[in-house]
């Protein structure tokens, strides 16, 4: 099933947790923002996510420094 990550379509299993996009993206939990069909996910709110055909993501890497 197609959704849609930072404005590029992916194809991904349909109900496959947020968390296992992530990490087939290389990205940590807790190093990405992650907006959710227009909503910022909190941690907590993205273990419960599966995702559907056509949710749309934006995902940003969170970057230290000074």
């Amino acid at each position: 099933m197609a959704v849609v990550v930072n404005g590029q379509e992916r194809q991904v299993p349909a109900g496959q947790p947020l968390a296992d996009l992530l990490a087939d993206l290389g990205l940590r939990a807790g190093s990405v923002v992650v907006e959710y069909n227009g909503e910022a996910l909190t941690s907590a709110q993205r273990r419960d996510v599966r995702l559907r055909a056509g949710d749309r993501l934006e995902l940003v890497r969170a970057v230290a420094g000074g």
